[in-house]
């Protein structure tokens, strides 16, 4: 059937196009290590540049230091230390202002990537043979310019790091 003989027939007897959007959410995607990582936008209040960060002593490894933000003094998170991945010194990198169930943390990154919208349906759970220790921080995993990025949740993240 061409289109002149489709405009011909009733409204009511056409094929109805149904146009069904599919959920969004915007993540910011980071790099540590040469691997991608996310957090999901709603989580993240903004992207510092290289900061210095100053080191308090007796703090965890985990912590190597606080950051002014405008006045505001903030501990800056080192996620390799949860992610099992070597560390790197802590004045590379940029940092990723995240808030989440009352807790607001920088978190130490290689680089920021982007910011990107994705749909729901791309995240894929995480693996189950991953370690217990690293999965608990995986929400899952999704496809970002043929690279597979591991998106990570910040709320179990802090809340670890307010124990």
């Amino acid at each position: 059937m061409n289109n002149r003989e489709e405009s011909d027939r009733p409204l009511d007897e056409r094929p109805r196009i149904v146009d069904v959007e599919e959920a969004r959410v915007k993540i910011v995607i980071f790099s540590i290590a040469e691997e991608l990582y996310a957090f999901y936008g709603a989580d993240v209040r903004e992207i510092l540049p290289p900061t210095e960060i100053s080191p308090v002593p007796g703090l965890p490894e985990f912590l190597p230091g606080l950051i002014n933000v405008r006045g505001d003094v903030e501990s800056v998170v080192d996620i390799r230390h949860f992610l099992r991945i070597p560390s790197s010194p802590p004045a590379q990198g940029c940092i990723v202002l995240a808030a989440k169930n009352g807790i607001r943390s920088g978190v130490l990154v290689d680089a920021a990537i982007d910011v990107d919208d994705i749909l729901l349906g791309d995240i894929s759970p995480p693996l189950s043979t991953l370690d217990t220790g690293i999965r608990e921080f995986i929400v899952g995993e999704f496809d970002y310019k043929e690279k597979s990025v591991t998106l990570l949740d910040v709320g179990t993240l802090f809340a670890k790091i307010a124990l």
